[in-house]
């Protein structure tokens, strides 16, 4: 088995690389192959991604890759499998926001082991391994211990599990159970802000594996908790991420909303 420290040094150095590719492609925020009212899809989305895969694949050629990119080709049989978000937040970025990220995760017999989510307007990286701690920029980073939900802060992006649904409900239940809902618009990135201990939680009813599989790692690492509450199909999930003491109260209230689903 490869040790997990050499797979974080290569998920740290794909999430870098990409994240500086479009760092100093700022000029070039408009330059997309699509944008509609739901979505933009990003030239850099497929350069970052291009990037990371090629630094990926060149310390281990035999892995396989998922990335949001090219999400609908086949996966050869591996050990390991890369998830790659080159641009998570790309409406975001689109618009100017620096609140984006680049996100690399690499799992073992489906097991996430090593993580990075570097944030390159904000120059922040996050990082954990499956035996070590969750950090930013090298200094430890725990999950808050705040056990009432009146002082809460909770992160979503109030997205419905699929274009007809309605982010309504998730969102009244929310806020009547926390001091303030935050809506950021990039999901990795305010994951990372819950494994900081600068929120109390992170729900989101649709979300896909690329762009939670790295949060999810470095929050459980921090102390924190994650549930994949549902499983929707084609990488996509109903997800919570909480501090330790204040996930079974949220997960009580979410998990009716997220059953009336289909």
């Amino acid at each position: 088995m490869i040790p997990y420290i050499q797979l974080q040094a290569v998920a740290a150095a794909a999430a870098r690389r990409a994240g500086e590719h479009v760092l100093a492609n700022l000029h070039r925020r408009h330059d997309a192959n699509m944008a509609v009212k739901s979505d933009v899809k990003h030239k850099l989305d497929v350069e970052a991604q291009e990037i990371a895969t090629q630094t990926i694949l060149d310390a281990y050629p035999d892995h396989t890759l998922l990335g949001e990119e090219t999400c609908d080709m086949p996966l050869p049989d591996s050990e390991y499998r890369w998830v790659v978000d080159p641009i998570d937040g790309t409406i975001n970025f689109f618009h100017g926001s620096p609140w984006w990220c680049c996100s690399v995760a690499v799992c073992h017999r489906n097991e996430t082991v090593a993580a990075a989510v570097f944030a390159p307007e904000w120059g922040r990286l996050f990082q954990a391994t499956a035996d070590g701690p969750a950090t930013c920029n090298g200094e430890v980073i725990h999950a808050s211990d705040c056990d009432t939900t009146d002082l809460a802060i909770f992160l979503t992006g109030a997205s419905g599990i699929s274009k007809g649904d309605s982010p309504l409900p998730y969102f009244t239940t929310i806020s009547k159970h926390c001091q303030r809902v935050r809506i950021n618009g990039a999901a990795a990135l305010d994951m990372c802000m819950v494994a900081a201990g600068k929120a109390e939680g992170y729900f989101e009813p649709g979300i896909y594996l690329w762009d939670l599989c790295a949060s999810e790692l470095i929050v459980k690492r921090a102390g924190g908790c994650c549930t994949r509450i549902r499983e929707h199909g084609h990488y996509k999930f109903s997800f919570l991420a909480t501090n330790a003491p204040l996930h079974p109260f949220y997960r009580a209230h979410i998990d009716p909303l997220i059953n009336t689903q289909k």
